[in-house]
Formats: structure tokens, sequence, C-alpha cells
């Protein structure tokens, strides 16, 4: 089955059965009606499988619904449900549902059903998210007085400075407040703690980073291996050739979390500062002429491997000392 996700309303289609319920309410009230219309049309829920897209938070009391009634359920990226189906025209709620259930019926030998995120999982994301946004807001804040001042100097408004300089404080000690409440919650869940310790033993990867890869990685279960993991991160390079015409550079997808990529970037710069045998690996690589972000890439990729080791090993990361 089919199920297109918003704000406001569900859309459901069988694809075998090639039957559509019409739009019902994102509520408990509308998860009843959507479990009769199946047992109607079905009787019995054993061999179904609903799939939906990543909508976020919307999904959220549908998920532990079809929990609770033990059906089968699973999220798709939506743009890998758009582009495995050609060329469509038009668009609605209704269709999308009838291409979501097709999407679902090619690929029902592949797909794996999910299950909810937990409570502390989706408290992480929500504090992080919070956390992110403060960060930002207060970035935001910092180039725009800072721009001012390079500008006008002295001619700067006193009142305004006087503002910005307290939002600014206030941002401050919110991301700090924040950042101890998600620490208190990663200590109320032992799986998450013990994880977070080993990641963050990996020279150059920090706290926002050890929490991105939490999150990012469902407490390191979502994926099987590191190089899922640095594909999904836009790390892997991926060869861009064609017949005997087209011999394109191998480059990274731009198809990746932007935001674990940024903080891996980051903590690339950092290890290489820290580690000895990145350093000399950085340094190598450069003599031999390769670019700087191409290297910085490698290093990247070094990083997740070495995190999913300590994680798969649970041991903490050791410093190689390289002798001179």
């Amino acid at each position: 089955m089919g199920m297109d996700v918003s704000k406001n309303t569900l859309d459901c289609h069988l694809f075998v059965q090639q039957q559509s319920l019409p739009p019902v309410s994102n509520n408990s009230k509308g998860f009843k009606a959507i479990k009769q219309w199946i047992l109607k049309e079905l009787k019995s829920t054993g061999d179904l499988l609903v799939v939906m897209e990543y909508t976020g938070i919307y999904t959220y009391g549908i998920e532990r619904f079809l929990e609770e009634q033990q059906i089968l359920f699973v999220k798709r990226p939506a743009l890998d449900i758009k582009r495995s189906l050609g060329m469509v025209r038009g668009k609605s709620d209704k269709v999308d549902a009838r291409f979501i259930s097709k999407y679902g019926w090619m690929r029902k030998e592949e797909l794996q059903s999910m299950s909810p995120l937990s409570d502390s999982q989706l408290e992480l994301q929500q504090l992080m998210s919070h956390r992110d946004k403060l960060v930002s807001d207060r970035s935001s804040y910092r180039c725009k007085l800072k721009e001012l001042i390079s500008q006008m100097g002295e001619k700067v408004n006193a009142k305004l400075r006087a503002s910005m300089n307290y939002v600014m404080d206030a941002l401050t000690q919110e991301i700090k407040e924040t950042e101890a409440s998600i620490k208190e919650l990663i200590r109320s869940d032992q799986p998450l703690q013990t994880n977070y310790e080993f990641a963050c033993s990996v020279t150059g990867i920090g706290f926002a980073t050890s929490v991105h890869l939490l999150i990012a990685t469902e407490n390191f279960t979502k994926f099987s291996n590191a190089r899922k993991l640095i594909c999904y991160c836009g790390v892997a390079p991926f060869e861009h050739s064609s017949g005997s015409s087209i011999r394109g550079k191998t480059r990274v997808s731009h198809l990746a979390n932007k935001k674990l990529k940024a903080l891996l970037t980051m903590a690339s710069i950092c290890a290489i500062q820290h580690d000895p045998e990145l350093k000399a690996k950085y340094e190598q690589k450069i003599r031999e002429g390769k670019p700087k972000m191409s290297v910085i890439n490698i290093i990247r990729a070094k990083l997740i491997e070495r995190v999913f080791a300590v994680i798969r090993k649970q041991k903490m990361y050791e410093l190689k000392k390289i002798a001179a």
C-alpha cells in the first residue's frame, strides 16, 4: 500500500487491488478509518507493507499506529521514488499515493520493514535541530555586526550594537543549556552514551559531529558498514564515463547529508592538525599533486571508517604515533 503523508491528510492506495481510499485526517480518527478500509479490502494485514516517503514529523503518529497494529511499514526518500517511475505528468496526493504503491510493488523483494525511532532518538533529533538553529542565528548576528563595524566603524548605532550583543549573549547561553540537555539525554540512554563516547574518542570527532552521526545512523543501526555511510555523507567518489567519448572526472555526488558532510570537513581539518598519521597522509597526497579538497575527502572517509571500527569493536580509539 502506498501512503502519501501530508500535514493534515493521508492518501492511501492498494496496488494489487487498484483501490484508493478517499483522503482521511492525519490523526487517530483517520488511522482507524485506514485500518477498517484495509480489513474490508484485504481481510487481513498479514501480507501488507505500507510504503511512505520521509516527511519528517508528519509520519510520527501513523508510524506508531502501524506498529501497534503490527502492520509493516517502510519509509523511502521522495527522490528515489520519483526517479524510479520515469516521466510523470501531473501531481496530486491521490496520484502520489498510487505512484508510491507502484514503487513498493516493484521493489517488494528488496524493501525491508522499519521500526519507529525510539523516544530518545526523537528527543535527540529535536534538541540537536534546535541547537543547530541557535548556532546559525548567532552566526548571522555576528556576521551582521562585523559587517556593520567594518563599514561604519564607530558610527554604528550604540543601541543597535548593544542589542545585537545582548541577543548573541542570550543565544550563547541557550546553546550551552541545549547542549547540556543533549548530553544529559545521551547519558540517560546507555547504548547512546556508549557509542557517543567511542565516536568522540576518534581524533577530530567532537560533540556536534558525534551527535549528528548518532542521529543519522540511528545509533549505528541504520548502516551495515562504513562504505554505506561514506556514500550517504557524500564522501564516496563515483566514476562519470560513458562509452569512449565521455571521460568525466571521478567526483562525489551532491546527493548527500550536507550538514554531516560539513561537520566531517571541519573534523578532518582538526584531525590533520592533531593526528600525526593523518597529517603525514595529508602532506603526502598534497606533494603528489592531489587537489586539497580531494585530500580532505580522503581524510573524511578515513574518519568515518575509524568511527565505525571503534563502534564495531566497542573499544576506544588509540592515537598512533609515527616514528620520527
